[in-house]
């Protein structure tokens, strides 16, 4: 048997945490995990609105397994949520209050993580269960070039190797 693996999305002071395997995350003005229509991005008719953060991380629940390693995450390489819209990414260890971001600073475009070359999230070995890894940070920009309603969308791919 494998191991049970969740990816889970962290919110608020205390990192509540969400289960969100093969489900959605929504990019938006508020930090909670809720997939809703509330808080909004907008349109700016200049410069950028940004998300808040987007924490997760890696959940090993249970099963029957030896170890986990080179937890990784990537997109397709192609971003199709349109002009104006960007996703940025980020491994980072220890988890902090989700702010709402400003600037691109300290993160890399997040289709520049393929399978070929992926974000990593930590080497492991990693046994046990609990949160393992590092988290992966996004945050989504709408710039005043966006066209404007809702966008497509993405799949991000959160994998490891596990003996």
């Amino acid at each position: 048997m494998a191991a049970t693996v969740q990816i889970v999305e962290k919110n608020g002071a205390g990192g509540t945490a969400t289960d969100k395997t093969g489900g959605t995350v929504r990019f938006k003005n508020a930090d909670n995990s809720t997939v809703d229509l509330a808080n909004p991005m907008v349109k700016p008719t200049s410069g950028s609105d940004w998300s808040f953060q987007k924490w997760l991380r890696l959940y090993i629940a249970g099963g029957t397994f030896t170890q986990i390693s080179n937890v990784r995450a990537y997109t397709d390489g192609s971003s199709g949520m349109g002009a104006g819209i960007n996703l940025w990414g980020k491994a980072v260890a220890a988890y902090a209050t989700p702010i709402e971001e400003t600037a691109s600073a300290g993160y890399a475009n997040l289709f520049t993580y393929t399978s070929a070359a992926p974000l990593s999230l930590g080497a492991g070995p990693f046994t046990g269960t609990g949160e393992k890894g590092d988290h992966l940070v996004m945050a989504c920009e709408v710039t005043a070039a966006a066209s404007g309603g809702l966008t497509p969308s993405e799949t991000l791919t959160i994998a490891w190797d596990e003996i």
